[in-house]
């Protein structure tokens, strides 16, 4: 019974790890995503806001919980699962289920792209994690409309941790709580809109 309750306590340690390595790598790969599409949004010259505002859709997937609008609860596609499983195989097969989070957001999005600030933004959509989340964003100084210029775009979100082992870490592995740790990703671009417009201090 000891040697059972020492492999069990491993056995859960090494699953929680494995959990908690593929929760970050899936976050890691939504950020190269969130910082490529920022970099694209500045390469044709929108300004800051909107360029954050492209960054946090894209980060949706790993953003967590959605706090506006509320969630509505388990999906009606749900209650097909409590049927006979040759039933709810059947069903499955003949329906195309589509979640009520994706047809919200579909809905919600545009009308997020389309705020003019954070605070009228905040009321139409709104993640746990977007707050946790920067926008930062290089320039060369050298834009004279003559050639492209170099864009560096980098996005930083502070990830919660499964198991908080950031406190065993050192500098940039872990912050001040040690419950989350901060991931980043950049992206580089040539910036192309000096060519064809005049930057109005964005």
């Amino acid at each position: 019974m000891v040697e059972s309750v020492f492999v069990i306590g491993l056995a859960c340690l090494a699953f929680f790890a494995l959990f908690q390595y593929a929760d970050l790598f899936t976050a890691k790969v939504v950020l190269s995503h969130a910082a490529a599409r920022a970099a694209r949004a500045r390469s044709v010259g929108f300004n800051r806001w909107m360029v954050e505002k492209s960054a946090r859709v894209a980060a949706i997937p790993a953003s967590g919980r959605r706090l506006v609008p509320a969630s509505a609860g388990p999906s009606a596609a749900l209650a097909v699962f409590r049927r006979r499983p040759g039933e709810t195989w059947d069903a499955a097969l003949r329906h195309n289920f589509r979640s009520q989070t994706v047809a919200m957001e579909a809905g919600r999005v545009p009308d997020y792209m389309d705020s003019l600030n954070s605070p009228t933004s905040n009321h139409i959509l709104d993640y746990e994690l977007w707050d946790a989340l920067s926008v930062d964003i290089s320039e060369s100084l050298n834009i004279d409309g003559a050639a492209p210029a170099r864009l560096d775009v980098t996005v930083r979100q502070r990830h919660p941790l499964l198991i908080s082992l950031a406190r065993l870490a050192e500098g940039e592995l872990g912050d001040a709580g040690g419950d989350r740790l901060s991931l980043e990703s950049s992206f580089h671009i040539e910036s192309h809109y000096p060519l064809y417009m005049e930057d109005m201090n964005w």
